[in-house]
């Protein structure tokens, strides 16, 4: 039956295109005068030129009414969901996928065109922050200064790399065995560990079924033979997926191994998470899963961290752990010169301060380890071939050697001896580098303790040695096995002075520990920007997953203030969500955001986060039908059901995010939904694709109290020459509460209906290139010129030069040269070379000739784009005419793709004359901003930084800030200069363990905003040209919340009925707070009996955990496009939440496992700058 009615609306719509193109023949316009035969020749060649011209319309026209046919043909199950070739047809035909067209083909009258006219300039009111003078003053004073800040060290290092002899990268240790005594003896902790990766050479759920499972399966088996054993254990993800295997009476165990301190829980991360290109919010995300597993099924708080595997070190890790509760942490991957450096002075234990900090309230213990790997040949002493000798997994006949060919010995009553002061003697030289005379030597490495004969090995060989040295009172020594809390617990008891405090026993440190490099030249640059698509994909879902958040949260909150719940809407939607919390959460681990997987675990990241993102959409249109129902008190609920389609669609691993299509009908008025994920107001320009085939003149947009909109409508180009004549692109400006659900209607309207002021269609012009194909209601010409061009909007100007490349920019009548140009680095012609980690450049950038590139732009009142194709790239920059923060900047977009290329780095440089000299700046994972110092002395690759979210230059006049919407790697190489790195691809491996090059590049979106801030004056700057710290503007706060948390769009379906207009939370908060997450916690699974039995695994609990971030900004710049204000930090939760949450509230740790004041809703909180803060909040 679908395929007769696709076949009988085919042959209606073939047969309505002949008579259109019949009608025109026979209207040509008559001659009025006999034609002489020169007019007959003319006239008859401008008809055949018209009715080619025609013929060529409607066949594109008839192509896609086949395409069209072909979906309907293949059409599936969910039908009434969505148009497209997996999803089926909608009820009415309301949506397509981008490249398909939803339109009702048998009503399509004949064309009718617009009156086309001069676009009407659309004016807004532009509104600016209100600041108050205390909240500059934050920005305008030093930190506290900490004993060691790294960029002295990095100052003072020559980054020479001698050999060291036995401990390649340091120095031949010596000591004086008097040194110890029997009232002051070496205690010495052996910690046995495994590190379990959740995906790099095998996926997640490979590495569980082959190795770890047998790891923790033995881990409760041979822990309780003996109670002097001892191990520690960092990855929730596998600890979680074990526990659900085991009976009772095991779980029972790990909880004694764990009551006993036999066992730790280091960290208590869902994953042990990359520090370089993850976001805050994931980081947070990761931990609080991890710690809320804990807290339900072993009853524990983690109190040490434990980070020995990412690469290079944040100190924002280690504010978030500070402030979870954890008292102490250790790293491993800093650079070797540091590590050198560091131990010289005895300062490998420190206490971590924020570089932002004015006291000393962020610190936190840190135990760097010093030697090169955390494997056990790199962990006894400086001596590798000796410290190999006690690593009994490798005892002879096992399978694995040592590759200094000696073995390790099996201990004896024979050998005991010999080889206990052998080892010793390397306890002693490490003990040499630390300031107390109590030493930490891990014994572990990947996956190690697998089989039962290891740990017999390891556990019955070191306990002869510890029995051995133990029992001679001479070697003043004790040692044992321990976990990390032991030894913490050993240190500050040695360093505490007698009424408990800590002595000044320990420097206090600030900085980072970026870029790191692990022996010669060999930087670990690459990974910031490895698998671009992937880092894309990271943070669209965490945008997604925050969304969904927030309003599954305030729909809970709204049902227990009604006093009706739905417990099989809301189980279900919390299994969603914990399924996408765990998967983003997966992706943060150090070799999946990194893009240091092997290809088919990247497939498999991909694939996890895909079905995310598909997760969280349906939560938030789940939520918003709920939230905008007429009578929530009679709500009948459908958990499966699809209510409303959000504005884009992700459906395969390795490409973009199709758009979805609205089709509109002669008549129709279709009410598009706009959540606001924010908790700010925003007035942003947000663009709807629609298809109406020949009645988009018909167009009106009607928002807020039946006002009408201005709208732009803009051609949708298929490829470069031509544009679709079904689709079009309408954008308009939104004005949205904050945390709210706003309705824009979107209605085809009668011809004289239509107000022509408010509807504006693009004016298309080309240069260098032929006019492509657009519909009839769109101008296109052509311009000659090679001169350069202007475009701008009420707030700024940017000229670009005839390839369609950015020249110049004005904003606050300040004009600045601001030159855009790609670029590409080749690798080093060497045995070692750049991979998946290693960023090693065979020499500087080579510029990237762009030609006489063809330019297309579409402008408009509302918003202009410049598109430039390129060889490897499509560049797209868009100016948007918006009193927002969206109108404050120039937007760029790249679709990158090098798939044609081998070893080729690809990158795009931004040229100005801002004195920056050899200073730039980079954020910290989103949550701070920490100045880079350009060295001469070190090589390029070095000077190569991430960027998680924004860099910036500046001098005393201007600012110029890159917001990223995807992590990336960045360096400013010269003065004025600012580069990004958007896409790698290598042939080879880099020697790192991955095995392989990175050849899977896909078609990778890159999405960028441009601002360019002149500084009001010197004096109001937050931070001056060589300050310490420097802070984003409120503006470009703004604008990364902008592009990581978006308007979105949902389009109704045929199951969505009569809905309210709007729904808001019912308050905001000031310019400089922002919610981090509105999180629901989850209860202990639930059982239900009766009829329809069954175990909910993630029952959502009454707890919600309320997370706000006090930014810190500098003053120094304007605020254009916001209409908040600032208030000191002063924050009323009543206000935020007047109709929901009961009024106790709790402040708890950042994670929720420890509890802090209480207090009432109604109280007025006063945030400090840079902190964050998390809250209990119950259901009332």
């Amino acid at each position: 039956m679908r395929l007769r009615m696709s076949s009988m609306i085919f042959g209606g719509a073939v047969s309505l295109a002949t008579l259109v193109l019949l009608y025109q023949v026979l209207s040509l316009p008559p001659e009025t005068h006999p034609p002489r035969e020169e007019k007959d020749i003319l006239s008859l060649e401008s008809r055949l030129q018209r009715l080619e011209s025609d013929i060529k319309s409607n066949q594109h026209t008839i192509s896609e009414i086949k395409s069209l046919v072909r979906q309907l043909a293949n059409s599936n199950s969910r039908a009434n969901s969505l148009l497209g070739p997996q999803y089926g047809v909608v009820s009415g035909k309301k949506f397509a996928r981008s490249s398909i067209n939803a339109v009702n083909i048998a009503e399509v009258p004949g064309l009718d065109l617009p009156h086309r006219s001069s676009p009407v300039p659309v004016h807004y009111n532009l509104t600016y922050a209100a600041v108050m003078q205390d909240d500059c003053i934050f920005a305008q004073s030093g930190p506290s200064t900490a004993d060691i800040q790294m960029e002295a060290v990095y100052t003072l290092l020559e980054f020479d790399n001698p050999d060291g002899g036995a401990w390649k990268q340091g120095w031949n240790i010596k000591y004086d065995a008097a040194q110890w005594s029997s009232e002051k003896k070496l205690k010495v902790f052996i910690v046995p560990h495994s590190h379990n990766d959740p995906g790099w050479i095998k996926t997640y759920e490979h590495y569980y079924s082959d190795q770890t499972r047998h790891i923790l399966d033995n881990m409760a088996e041979k822990l309780p033979q003996d109670q002097r054993r001892k191990f520690i254990w960092a990855e929730i993800s596998y600890l979680s997926m074990w526990w659900d295997q085991q009976p009772e009476s095991i779980r029972d165990t790990m909880r004694r191994l764990v009551d006993r301190g036999q066992l730790e829980i280091v960290t208590g991360g869902w994953v042990m998470n990359d520090e370089a290109n993850t976001h805050y919010f994931a980081m947070l995300e990761q931990m609080v899963e991890g710690h809320e597993w804990l807290k339900l099924n072993l009853g524990v708080k983690p109190n040490n961290g434990w980070a020995i595997d990412p690469f290079g070190e944040t100190p924002t890790m280690s504010y978030l752990l500070k402030r979870m509760g954890l008292e102490n942490m250790l790293i491993q991957r800093v650079h070797y010169s540091v590590k050198k450096h560091l131990a010289r002075e005895k300062s490998l234990e420190f206490k971590w301060r924020q570089a932002w900090d004015s006291g000393s309230t962020t610190e936190i213990f840190c135990h760097m380890m010093p030697f090169y790997s955390y494997d056990i040949p790199h962990t006894c002493g400086p001596d590798p071939k000796v410290c190999c000798q006690f690593d009994f997994r490798r005892l002879p006949g096992s399978g694995v050697t040592c590759p200094w060919r000696v073995p390790p010995q099996p201990i004896s009553d024979v050998n005991v001896e010999s080889r206990s002061k052998l080892l010793l003697d390397q306890y002693r030289k490490k003990a040499q580098l630390f300031r107390t005379n109590v030493l930490l030597v891990p014994l572990g490495d990947d996956f190690r303790y697998v089989r039962p004969e290891e740990w017999d090995n390891q556990f019955m060989n070191y306990q002869k040695i510890f029995d051995f040295l133990n029992s001679q009172e001479e070697l003043h020594v004790e040692a044992q096995f321990g976990t990390l809390a032991d030894y913490f617990r050993a240190v500050h008891e040695e360093s505490d002075s007698p009424g408990g405090e800590e002595q000044e026993v320990f420097p206090s440190l600030s900085g980072d520990f970026f870029t790191y490099a692990d022996r010669d030249d060999h930087y670990w640059s690459g990974y910031y920007t490895s698998r671009p698509f992937h880092k894309n994909l990271d943070r669209v879902l965490e945008g997604y997953l925050r969304g969904a958040e927030i309003l599954y949260s305030v729909m809970l909150g709204t049902q227990s203030m009604m006093g009706k719940i739905f417990p099989e809407l809301t189980d279900s939607l919390m299994a969603r969500m914990v399924m996408a919390r765990r998967n983003l959460a997966l992706f943060q681990h150090h070799d999946g955001i990194t893009g240091t997987a092997r290809d088919h675990v990247v497939v498999d990241y991909a694939n996890k986060l895909l079905r995310s993102i598909d997760n969280c959409q349906h939560i938030i249109q789940q939520a918003t039908h709920y939230l905008l129902s007429i009578d929530q008190l009679s709500y009948v609920s459908d958990p499966g059901a699809v209510y409303y389609e959000l504005g884009e669609k992700y459906t395969e691993h390795n490409k973009i995010a199709s758009k979805m299509v609205l089709g509109l009908q002669d008549g129709s008025s279709v009410p598009v939904v706009i959540y606001n994920p924010d908790s700010h107001h925003r007035r942003e320009l947000l663009t709807i694709r629609t298809s109406n085939m020949y009645h988009i003149s018909h167009l009106q947009i009607v928002g807020k109290k039946e006002m009408p909109a201005p709208c732009q409508v803009d051609p949708v180009f298929i490829h470069s020459g031509e544009a679709s004549h079904t689709m079009f692109d309408v954008t308009f400006l939104v004005d949205a509460p904050a945390l709210s659900l706003t309705t824009y209607t979107i209605k085809a309207v009668e011809p004289s209906r239509v107000n022509s002021e408010l509807v504006s269609y693009a004016k298309v012009i080309v240069r260098s290139m032929v006019a492509p194909s657009v519909p009839s209601i769109f101008t296109v010409s052509e311009e000659k010129s090679k001169e350069p061009f202007t475009l701008h909007n009420e707030h700024l100007q940017a000229t670009f030069r005839s390839s369609g490349l950015l020249q110049s920019m004005t904003t606050q009548g300040h004009t600045a040269p601001v030159s855009l140009e790609f670029i590409k680095y080749g690798v080093k012609n060497h045995r070692e070379t750049s991979g998946a980690y290693l960023f090693l450049p065979d020499k500087e950038a080579e510029l990237i000739p762009v030609g006489q590139a063809g330019v297309v732009l579409i402008q408009g009142p509302i918003m202009s784009t410049v598109s430039t194709q390129l060889k490897h790239i499509l560049h797209m920059v868009k100016i948007k005419n918006s009193p927002g923060v969206d109108g404050m900047g120039i937007d760029i977009s790249n679709l990158v793709d090098i798939t044609v290329e081998r070893n080729f780095e690809f990158a795009m440089r931004l040229n100005t004359e801002i004195k920056n000299d050899n200073l730039f700046y980079t954020d910290l994972n989103g949550f701070q901003i920490i100045k880079r110092v350009r060295y001469s002395k070190l090589p390029l690759q070095a000077n190569y930084y991430p960027v998680p979210s924004q860099a910036f230059i500046q001098d005393k006049d201007n600012r110029l800030s890159l917001l990223c919407a995807q992590p990336l790697g960045g360096a400013s190489l010269k003065s004025g200069q600012l580069e990004v790195m958007m896409d790698r691809r290598l042939t080879q491996d880099d020697n790192r363990g991955l095995g392989q090059g990175v050849l899977d590049n896909i078609l990778t979106p890159n999405t960028f905003r441009l601002l360019l801030e002149p500084r009001i004056n010197a004096k109001e700057s937050g931070s001056s040209h060589e300050g310490l710290a420097a802070f984003p503007s409120l503006l470009a706060h703004a604008g990364v919340h902008s592009l990581l948390y978006p308007l979105y769009s949902l389009l109704p379906t045929a199951k969505t009925g009569p809905m309210q207009s709007s729904w808001d939370v019912g308050g905001t908060l000031p310019c400089d707070v922002h919610m981090v997450n509105l999180r629901t916690m989850v209860d202990p699974p639930r059982a239900t009996v009766g009829h329809n039995s069954h175990l909910t695994p993630h029952p959502p609990g009454s707890i919600s955990s309320l997370t706000l971030h006090r930014l810190g900004f500098d003053c120094g710049f304007k605020s254009p496009g916001l209409s908040c204000s600032t208030n000191g930090g002063k924050v009323r939760l009543s206000e935020l939440f007047p109709n929901m949450f009961s009024e106790q509230v709790h402040q708890m740790s950042l994670s929720m496992l420890y509890e802090g004041v209480d207090m009432t809703k109604s109280y007025t909180l006063s945030l400090q700058p840079m902190e964050l803060y998390t809250f209990r909040l119950i259901r009332s």
